[in-house]
């Protein structure tokens, strides 16, 4: 392969094809494994400018491996794998710079001894550059917004190769794209956060019987509206695996005692179909759970939204949906507090307004029918056809009809207008890709 020969005369020891087990683990990914032309693993901010100006030269596209577990398979191009980009250091004040290829584990781990958090994913597996890319939802959500929020800086790698740091006053438009617009401007080397105050946590979980999902799901809505100190999803699982149990979950977090967090969950504490609840201090890292080993063995049918308003109706048809002829999951995440306090167009991630982020999606067999697949998704356009956008992050489907879902189409236009000045030739297409202008 001619781009494997070039990289590895640019980069000795830092370019590998197939029978290279550093090959191997790059085209790994959690939804499979891919087959690209080359893999390359970078120490140095400029270790990645010099494969992207090879690549560049080749005319390969990029995909980048951030070490999540959110990625695809990548077959063709190049890869460039992050996996040794992966330091957190603290700076002044409360800011800390985190590699493109650390995990949200290796930052609340970091973090903690000094009270410390950025609002980041559900497991500590989730790679920072990929979950903050796209957004960032995550456990802190109504104390600090979305993980972009809490970006300050970002040290990046452009398609022509040049390594520049972005931020409000250098490169503000990049700065802007990158904090929700994903991958399409280049390659995040790192990035630099401001975090909050994390300690002195309470959490945990409530579990309930199954037939009692429609009480619960209203009880959570009137608890999380009365507190906004309370971070909370509501999961609503079918009976589809030994490991995980049927019925509604409550997960919840709040800075405060646990005497505080008990005040707030009253009303959930006091419904009959209760089976489990453990609650009590925690540490931030401990809210973090470990991700699944690898793709699950079904399909997902559904979608995400924003909703910015848990109304009623809404409630109704999230419940036909629990009710429908297929196993359906249901989560519900609060929104609001500091997340709808940042203007719409502060960032590409607009539905600012939302109160709740709501996924349905049915659990099929890998093998299951388009017929039935195409009747799921109309029975959860009645729940889906209430929400606004689309959160890339929790949307496996690809194509322009997704991006449009996901942006205004002022938001659109502008993440085109500076695609069309940072990559023209579309050198970074994996993924949510945005074509230029």
């Amino acid at each position: 392969m001619a781009i494997l020969a070039a990289l590895q005369q640019v980069l000795p020891g830092r370019a590998f094809g197939p029978g290279d087990s550093e090959y191997d683990a790059g085209r790994a990914v959690f939804a499979g494994v891919g087959s690209p032309e080359a893999v390359v693993r970078p120490a140095s901010a400029e270790h990645v400018a010099a494969a992207v100006r090879v690549a560049a030269e080749h005319g390969v596209p990029i995909a980048v491996r951030s070490g999540g577990h959110g990625s695809e398979p990548v077959d063709g191009g190049l890869v460039i794998d992050l996996a040794e980009l992966d330091g957190v250091s603290l700076g002044e004040g409360r800011l800390v710079t985190v590699g493109g290829g650390a995990r949200w584990g290796d930052v609340a781990a970091a973090l903690e001894p000094v009270g410390l958090g950025v609002s980041s994913g559900d497991t500590r597996d989730v790679g920072v550059g990929g979950l903050t890319l796209g957004g960032g939802i995550g456990w802190l959500v109504r104390q600090q917004g979305l993980t972009v929020d809490a970006l300050r800086a970002a040290e990046l790698v452009t398609a022509a190769g040049e390594v520049l740091r972005v931020d409000a006053e250098q490169h503000p438009e990049l700065f802007w794209a990158i904090r929700g617009g994903g991958g399409n401007f280049g390659v995040v080397t790192s990035f630099t956060f401001e975090a909050v105050p994390a300690d002195g946590l309470a959490g945990g979980h409530l579990r309930f019987a199954q037939a009692d999902a429609p009480a619960v799901i209203r009880a959570w809505r009137e608890v999380v509206r009365s507190d906004e100190a309370l971070n909370s999803t509501l999961l609503v699982f079918p009976p589809f695996a030994p490991e995980v149990p049927a019925g509604p979950m409550v997960a919840v977090a709040r800075r405060g005692s646990e005497a505080e967090l008990r005040e707030t969950l009253a009303p959930l504490l006091a419904l009959d179909s209760l089976e489990e609840t453990v609650l009590g201090p925690v540490a931030y890292s401990e809210l973090l759970e470990d991700a699944p080993p690898g793709k699950p063995p079904f399909r997902f049918v559904g979608g995400n939204g924003f909703a910015s308003e848990l109304d009623d109706a809404l409630l109704e048809t999230c419940l036909a949906a629990l009710a429908g002829p297929a196993p359906t999951m249901l989560l519900l995440r609060t929104l609001g507090g500091a997340f709808g306090r940042v203007p719409a167009e502060a960032t590409p991630i607009a539905f600012r307004d939302a109160e709740t982020f709501v996924v349905v999606n049915a659990v099929l067999p890998q093998d299951a029918p388009e017929q039935q697949v195409a009747e799921l998704r109309t029975l959860h356009e009645g729940v889906l056809g209430r929400l606004s956008g689309v959160y890339g992050n929790f949307s496996e489907e690809r194509g322009e009809h997704v991006i449009r879902a996901m942006y205004p189409p002022e938001t659109l236009a502008r993440l085109r207008r500076i695609k069309a000045e940072v990559d023209p030739q579309r050198l970074f297409r994996h993924g949510h890709a945005i074509a230029p202008a």
